[in-house]
């Protein structure tokens, strides 16, 4: 469901950065960390039906899944997803689909330790990005 909010925010941004420069948006490429588990269809699908009759309506999104890198505060070790996985996946077991990190990322750090020391003081680059607009 987070997938429409956030067509909506990027729709609703692009169209007014595109009215304040008198362009169309022909292309957006965004950029989002895996945890953020969307689903690419239903966000292009929000975004294709959100985008009509604003400066996007021509405009293709392409969504690039990027695999974040972490570093624990604690003790400066620094990980890849991979060691995240499985303790999301226990999250996804005990909380089903709609699981806290799915609908915040941002909650990371509340439940994913560092592999190494354990520590909850994790920093993480979680945010969406809109990486590229091309205009015509």
């Amino acid at each position: 469901m987070h997938e429409w909010s956030l067509a909506l925010s990027l729709v609703q941004t692009l169209d007014r950065w595109a009215l304040e420069r008198g362009v169309q948006i022909r292309r957006v490429v965004l950029s989002v960390p895996s945890p953020a588990q969307l689903d690419v269809s239903i966000l292009t699908e929000a975004f294709d039906s959100l985008k009509r009759e604003s400066r996007l309506e021509g405009a293709r999104l392409e969504v690039k899944v990027r695999s974040p890198r972490y570093r624990c505060r604690a003790c400066g070790y620094e990980f890849g997803q991979e060691e995240v996985d499985p303790q999301i996946r226990r999250l996804v077991g005990q909380y089903g689909e709609e699981y806290p990190l799915h609908l915040i990322p941002e909650l990371l750090p509340t439940f994913v330790r560092c592999p190494r020391c354990g520590s909850h003081d994790i920093e993480a680059e979680l945010s969406i990005k809109v990486e590229e607009v091309e205009t015509a």
